[in-house]
């Protein structure tokens, strides 16, 4: 029968053990998650590159194919939509939705490094229409929807030293420095017939965003890291001064709003230009990709246009996209981090459950040594006073007394040798398991079992049994503690030996084998507990349950196992170092 109060107690741990184990879990799943995530992200950015690419490119040629209705009635030019749509390279709306709540994490993967080059061009090879960068404004001069006119600066077209120092120095801010500027148009020169104008009065207000969140910046904020007014004078024919109300009001005209710098940084859009530009006499409809390393890739779609009142004869996207990106990258880690801290901190919580657990059983079993320890040693003293007593008696009545009262006191003393040996072991082996320093030398473990050995020639030649002791092992270990489980060991072997059996025992350097013949196979179980006896044969008073358990115990605390097992009449404990 098993006794669940004596169950083979797990080794004691501490909470930074439990702790450490526990987040083996955390650290796989998150290097998973990281892989999948870093090859989701990517994977991503790619299809949604081409498709993307793929979807602008047809707009674009549609609207030069069948000219906007919008476009005419609103006097919108082609380049403005082009522009707009360059700003953000890939959208992941659909991955990581903005509910417009203030949560602003993922909602664009901006390429910092990236670019969405789109141009048309005559039949020879000049540019009709393109994204290159430009800076935009719609200006309003009455309430009328219809009274607006959409009009950019181009630095093509007109080279004013202060305007080409901003461009350069913006794109270097966006797409280097993670700054985000804002723009305050007060006055300009307008060309109305060419939609064209050059800035007069221009402030502009530079804010620090974050790789995390591109878009986050509030144009509002007084809290600008910069701020620079430029003031352009210009003589050119066909313009004409227009001044916007300051501070702009409701119902004042004329006014302009949206007016910032749209479209491809100008010295990537000249770089792709240079690259594709002679591919402008190709087939009838070709698309395609280039490589330009493991993470920077190009999507191109080239088409050549149906005749078009603008005279465009065809068109070129190419869009570059860099997978690997410090805003994509920045979202992956992100991702990563919060799963890593969350998983985190469910391994501490649950590890701080376990080791409160475990407190409380260490409690216990301390409170259960304790208790076992005090009722052995309170029970030694009168179990000595009754076998003392019982030993007078039977000096007293060893020539008077009848034989059944020599019978009882000789059982009364037996019985107290043998609950004195019990409480003996008792005491032993929690000595042994309250064991926490030990003195490791190199100890012969052969030797060891000699001795022990030796202590039973005499009993084993009386019941015809032979011993043999081989090999040779040295181990590490405390000699007291592993002379314990030795002895234990061979003490076992002798004494559940059946007569005219063999006892082997083997060492070598991976561990002590100790076999014994026995009159029948025995349960091995449970035997490793307090207590147990197993069978008939190990049921007498002679045997008390505890020595496997003292030698069990004894190896642990050198950080060795012990094994046993019975098949074929053969008993066999092995200590595995």
């Amino acid at each position: 029968m098993k006794r669940k109060s004596f169950r083979k107690k797990p080794k004691r741990t501490t909470f930074l053990r439990i702790f450490a184990k526990a987040m083996i879990i955390p650290v796989v799943l998150t290097i998973m998650l990281g892989t999948a995530v870093y090859s989701f992200g990517r994977g991503y950015i790619r299809s949604q590159s081409e498709k993307q690419n793929e979807s602008d490119f047809n707009g674009f040629v549609r609207t030069i194919e069948h000219e906007s209705e919008l476009e005419n009635i609103w006097n919108k030019p082609i380049e403005f939509g082009l522009c707009v749509n360059a700003s953000r390279v890939i959208s992941t709306e659909d991955m990581i939705h903005n509910d417009n709540t203030g949560f602003l994490i993922g909602t664009t993967y901006d390429d910092p490094y990236g670019a969405n080059a789109m141009w048309s061009f005559d039949d020879s090879g000049n540019i009709i229409f393109s994204n290159r960068a430009r800076m935009w404004i719609i200006i309003r001069f009455s309430a009328d929807p219809d009274d607006r006119c959409y009009c950019s600066f181009d630095p093509l077209v007109f080279d004013i030293p202060e305007m080409n120092k901003l461009f350069k120095q913006y794109f270097e801010d966006v797409e280097e420095n993670d700054l985000n500027y804002s723009f305050e148009l007060r006055s300009l020169y307008l060309n109305r017939d060419k939609n064209q104008m050059i800035p007069h009065e221009l402030v502009v207000n530079k804010y620090k965003c974050s790789a995390f969140l591109p878009d986050s910046f509030d144009m509002d904020d007084d809290r600008a890291v910069d701020t620079e007014t430029i003031t352009i004078n210009a003589d050119e024919e066909g313009f004409e001064l227009v001044e916007f109300t300051y501070p702009p009001k409701p119902n004042a005209y004329p006014k302009g709003s949206f007016n910032a710098i749209w479209g491809v940084n100008p010295v990537k859009f000249d770089e792709i230009y240079d690259k594709y530009k002679q591919t402008t006499l190709c087939e009838m409809y070709r698309k395609g990709k280039n490589s330009l390393s493991a993470d920077v890739e190009e999507y191109y779609v080239k088409n050549d246009l149906n005749e078009n009142r603008y005279g465009a004869s065809g068109v070129i996207s190419v869009m570059r996209i860099d997978t690997m990106n410090k805003h994509a990258v920045a979202k992956y880690r992100l991702i990563i981090i919060a799963f890593f801290v969350v998983s985190t901190l469910i391994a501490l919580m649950l590890s701080l459950i376990r080791n409160a657990r475990n407190k409380a059983q260490y409690a216990f079993e301390d409170y259960q040594r304790a208790l076992t320890n005090n009722l052995a040693h309170d029970i030694k003293t009168p179990l000595a006073v009754i076998g003392g007593y019982a030993e007078n008696l039977m000096e007293l009545r060893r020539d008077s007394g009848s034989e059944k009262e020599l019978k009882y006191l000789s059982s009364i003393m037996n019985n107290v040798a043998y609950t004195d040996e019990m409480i003996r072991k008792t005491l032993k082996l929690s000595e042994t398991e309250q064991i926490k320093k030990l003195n490791r030398t190199k100890v012969d473990i052969k030797a060891l079992a000699e001795r022990s050995a030796e202590k039973y020639r005499t009993a084993l030649e009386g019941r015809d049994i032979d011993i043999r002791i081989s090999g040779s092992c040295e181990v590490s270990a405390d000699e007291d503690t592993i002379m314990t489980a030795v002895e234990n060991l061979v003490s076992n072997a002798v004494k559940y030996a059946r007569d005219g059996g063999d006892i082997s025992i083997t060492a070598d350097k991976k561990r002590l084998c100790v076999v014994n013949d026995v009159a029948e196979d025995v349960d091995t179980k449970d035997l490793l507990m307090p207590f147990v006896k197993g069978d008939k044969a190990r049921s007498d008073k002679s045997s008390s349950g505890l020595g496997l358990a003292i030698a069990e115990a004894a190896a642990a605390q050198n950080c060795f196992g012990l094994k046993i097992d019975c098949k074929n009449r053969k008993f066999t404990a092995m200590i595995l170092f």
